[in-house]
């Protein structure tokens, strides 16, 4: 049976808060779900080329892009005590530290003020969501590239590629179940009343799926 291929970050991931992908497979939608809490596009676009490359029978592809600045940390003996210390991203993921927006490292403050290259991480998100695109269109299956958060896209070659323009964070900050949220810094992850209207919003504008118990769930 072909499955949906999904990855996101903590929007997608199914953690502390129920997310679209888990109403749409408890809808009867079979899915590989490559996401993960915190990531970065780096770790996002690497899953779905790796599943691309490697596995077979997509019937569509659903790429759920991040905010950029995140960094990933590779977890190895000497640096295990920043994820361990930190409050909020202290969490290992598939051998990473999705560190994220957290600044409570002086090492990970100093790679923000004078490491980071926000024009070279955009080109590469550029450059493989090319390949992406190319892949998906080799292989016929459909896909639908969204943002998670907005991202100032400076780079001309972004034009060459076709991203939705709903954004769904700027969606949820307009939607009631915003504004019932705790909004903790721990998890900026949607309300599951908003995460039904976004699978249901998922299913109408791509997958066109008949999902009767979709229709069931209670906003």
């Amino acid at each position: 049976m072909s499955k949906v291929l999904v990855s996101g970050c903590g929007i997608t991931f199914s953690g502390e808060r129920p997310t679209w992908t888990k109403v749409l497979r408890l809808s009867g939608v079979a899915m590989v779900d490559v996401s993960g809490p915190a990531i970065s596009n780096y770790i996002i676009l690497n899953n779905l080329l790796e599943q691309l490359y490697t596995q077979k029978d997509f019937s569509h592809v659903i790429c759920q892009l991040t905010s950029m600045g995140k960094l990933d940390v590779q977890l190895q003996d000497n640096n295990r005590w920043l994820m361990e210390q930190d409050s909020i991203r202290n969490f290992e993921f598939q051998g990473y530290w999705p560190s994220s927006g957290s600044m409570e490292h002086a090492v990970k403050r100093n790679w923000k003020d004078y490491l980071y290259s926000p024009k070279m991480e955009e080109q590469d998100i550029i450059f493989k969501l090319l390949l992406l695109q190319d892949l998906c269109i080799l292989k016929k299956i459909p896909l639908m590239i969204v943002q998670g958060y907005p991202i100032q896209w400076t780079n001309p070659l972004i034009d060459c590629i076709q991203i939705s323009d709903y954004i769904i964070y700027e969606a949820y900050k307009q939607d009631d179940s915003y504004y019932e949220d705790d909004h903790s810094p721990k998890n900026n992850v949607p309300m599951k009343e908003f995460q039904i209207k976004l699978a249901r919003k998922f299913n109408n504008m791509f997958l066109h799926m008949d999902l009767p118990k979709l229709d069931k769930f209670n906003v």
